[in-house]
């Protein structure tokens, strides 16, 4: 090699690592969100690492409820929770925050060191720019995130495995990596299938590698048995589903959110759904498909994850980096140098206003700089809470969905909930004709409401079902009940009897300042 080429190969690395340094900055910005505790999961995850040693029933019972506290359930995440709770009681709120961002990039990296990246990283670098959004509409802190790391050490390893870079001994984690994950998430399955997707490549592309896989994968189907729910705790993620009497929006198809809310992200994803259909089929055509009949399955099955719930679209947008690429790389080698090379700078082009329009316009899904950019918890995030135990207002609360694992959190063992946020936690009779009907239908919120004489009202007023506003309304304008406490996320109301005499005299908020037709 001569000095022109050395110089130029020296500089072309120098570009691929500023442009994933650049990647890195963009996906860390767009990623970290400060922690909205009132209506997330978070809370309740690390109620459940600081108790479920002290109480076995934690795992397998509706333990945080008193309206159906036998209720049979898997606590499928406990593990995630006792993660979250050391860190917690570690680092606090921003340590958490912060340990979750560099978790999620660590995860980037590993799908962007899983493609075949040497010949184009222009072509990881724009599908990774594209796949951004996708990947941080979940950036929540949630025990996905952990199945999202595991998915990528299983991926790189089978993928260099499978290209002779890796010895078969690197397998033999998988059944020790998956034991941790049952007990993590109930996306463990996925590991198994990413490993099975590997044995259908192997069986027709290199059987040479077909024997280990295999015994790997019985291994770590094996070790999937070390839960506190044995078999049941195996088919969890098969059979969760069955009994879910409350519809969430992270479960809906594309085209349900699509329909119901405007936003152009929706079409993002579904764009990049035709260029990973368009991608297949020149596969196709060129007779490329056996060649990569991994990468083809995954980026499929992932599709069509992402299209029946939208809760998946970061495992999309993950697989579309390396897969995607390393079939786009495979398909630009057909063209001619010319093509090539206009290819790589049109990418380039696009790859630049993409990145402006991130920096640029602020507040949309794509954009590094949102109304909650940042770390920690928002500001005054407990102050609903603080309010309820230094006025010592007690129970039995009346809660809506969203804000059960802030009462969790906050509140519990004091306190028990009237619901969670795990409809599977709750009979379909409970959720369908308990708790929705009586917000629906006052006759029906009284015969309730005389059941478990309820003392106070605790809700996430910004609770956007069509039953809950109308519910609010009507508990402003009801005789029985004083709202005492309102801010950005959650109202409390106390019944008005005898012993709230003195919490309604100081704090009652009147009712003009909810206005006549809506609070």
């Amino acid at each position: 090699m001569d000095k022109s080429q050395s110089s130029f190969c020296i500089d072309s690395k120098h570009i691929k690592l500023f442009a994933l340094v650049i990647l890195c900055i963009i996906f860390v910005l767009s990623f970290t969100r400060k922690i909205n505790l009132i209506n997330s999961d978070l809370g309740r995850h690390i109620k459940n690492g600081e108790l479920v040693f002290e109480d076995s029933n934690l795992l397998n019972s509706n333990y945080y409820s008193y309206t159906e506290p036998e209720y049979e359930t898997i606590n499928h995440h406990w593990g995630s929770g006792v993660i979250f709770y050391y860190l917690n009681k570690l680092v606090g709120f921003k340590g958490l925050s912060i340990i979750y961002t560099l978790l999620s990039t660590i995860i980037l990296l590993l799908f962007i060191f899983s493609s075949k990246r040497k010949k184009k990283f222009i072509l990881v670098f724009f599908l990774a720019l594209l796949s951004i959004p996708l990947i941080t509409s979940r950036a929540e802190i949630r025990p996905e995130g952990l199945s999202y790391l595991f998915l990528g050490i299983y991926y790189y390893i089978l993928t260099k495995y499978n290209e002779g870079k890796l010895n078969y001994k690197f397998l033999y984690i998988f059944p020790f990596l998956q034991a941790f994950w049952v007990n993590l998430h109930l996306f463990f399955i996925l590991g198994l299938f990413v490993i099975g997707v590997f044995i259908i490549d192997s069986l027709i592309n290199s059987k040479d590698k077909l024997k280990q896989l295999v015994i790997v994968f019985f291994l770590s189907l094996l070790a999937c048995l070390i839960n506190p729910n044995g078999l049941r705790g195996i088919l969890a993620p098969l059979n969760i589903f069955d009994n879910y009497g409350y519809m969430l929006a992270e479960n809906q198809s594309v085209f349900f959110m699509q329909k119901r809310f405007s936003s152009f992200f929706y079409i993002h994803f579904e764009l990049l759904i035709i260029l990973t259909v368009i991608l297949i089929l020149l596969l196709i055509i060129k007779k490329k498909f056996i060649k990569y009949l991994s990468e083809a399955i995954l980026l499929i099955a992932f599709g069509i994850l992402g299209i029946r719930m939208v809760r998946t679209f970061p495992l999309f947008g993950l697989f579309l980096i390396s897969c995607g690429s390393n079939i786009l790389n495979e398909l630009s080698e057909l063209l001619s140098n010319e093509l090539q090379s206009f290819l790589e700078k049109i990418l380039v082009m696009l790859s630049v206003i993409i990145i402006i329009i991130f920096v640029l316009i602020p507040n949309q899904y794509f954009s590094i700089f949102n109304y909650n950019s940042g770390i920690d918890l928002w500001e005054n995030n407990l102050s609903s809470s603080e309010f309820f135990k230094k006025n010592k207002l007690t129970g039995p609360i009346f809660n809506n969905y969203d804000i059960g694992g802030y009462l969790i959190y906050n509140l519990f063992p004091e306190e028990e909930l009237f619901v969670d946020n795990r409809p599977e936690a709750y009979s379909v009779e409970f959720m369908e004709n308990t708790y929705i009907k009586m917000q629906e239908n006052e006759e029906r919120w009284k015969k309730i409401d005389n059941q478990y004489n309820f003392n106070a009202i605790f809700f996430y007023r910004l609770d956007m079902t069509p039953w809950a506003q109308e519910f609010l309304i009507k508990r402003v304008e009801d005789d029985d009940w004083a709202p005492v406490y309102v801010d950005d996320w959650t109202i409390i109301f106390v019944r008005r009897v005898e012993s709230n005499n003195t919490i309604i005299n100081q704090f009652e908020i009147p009712e003009y300042v909810f206005g006549k037709n809506k609070y």
